[in-house]
């Protein structure tokens, strides 16, 4: 479970294939806007920073807060690896591995998630949506994302919400296919060398665990100390299996 949040969670700050272009807006598409937003997240080449992931379930009421924390690498355009609570994580497009505290080593697979192939990065919401512009105006962007088959069986759908003056992925509404739960991801930036470069988000959502089941989840993702670009090397990004 912990593989499925640390991934999700990451790669959804670094937000070609069935782009619908909204016919109240003929003249730009989903996949025109989302390209301003790639200009923004393909600058960055690679990242590390410190992080803290804190995450509380909600299984017949609250289960508590849950904090793991530790460092994060990220390397254009599908590298990431993350220790967290003295368990590393190697993800390099949807081939996922695991260290534990121990030394042990483990293969991992996610389950009815984003399919991870383009990477971590912007081209990712196009890869795995549908995509449809339901409002561009000058204070406000909104596009639909219907999964693709076989993509997130439990959304029906999410609405991205983009910052019109910088291009920046603002927010994400999620409605799941159990509407006695929603989803709602806020994004934080901070201009980083020039850069805009997401530093935390927030909000609510729900994850799947044994038996198919369902459950709330809140989850907070903060990164602090933050280097970029500054060369990092793939030998890091490498398990060793």
């Amino acid at each position: 479970m912990r593989a499925v949040l640390l991934l999700i969670l990451i790669s959804s700050l670094f937000p070609s294939a069935g782009i619908a272009a909204n016919p109240l807006h003929p003249g730009r598409s989903a996949a025109a806007i989302i390209e301003k937003v790639n200009q923004n997240i393909l600058k960055i080449k690679d990242a590390s920073m410190d992080i803290t992931l804190d995450y509380t379930l909600f299984i017949f009421g609250c289960s508590g807060l849950n904090r793991m924390k530790g460092k994060g690498y990220y390397k254009s355009p599908d590298k990431i690896k993350a220790t967290l609570n003295h368990v590393t994580y190697f993800a390099k497009g949807n081939k996922i591995r695991k260290i534990d505290a121990e030394g042990k080593r483990f293969y991992l697979r996610l389950l009815h998630s984003l399919d991870f192939t383009p990477g971590f990065h912007a081209g990712l919401i196009p890869y795995n949506f549908f995509l449809t512009v339901i409002k561009d105006d000058p204070d406000e962007i909104s596009i639909e994302g219907i999964p693709k088959p076989g993509i997130l069986k439990n959304v029906e759908k999410v609405v991205f919400y983009i910052d019109p003056k910088e291009y920046l992925l603002r927010k994400l509404d999620l409605t799941l296919v159990n509407k006695n739960l929603s989803g709602t991801i806020n994004i934080n930036y901070q201009k980083i060398q020039g850069l805009w470069v997401p530093v935390s988000f927030y909000g609510r959502t729900a994850i799947e665990i044994r038996d198919n089941a369902l459950v709330g989840i809140g989850i907070k993702l903060k990164g602090e100390n933050f280097k970029i670009n500054n060369g990092l090397s793939d030998k890091l990004f490498d398990p060793g299996f």
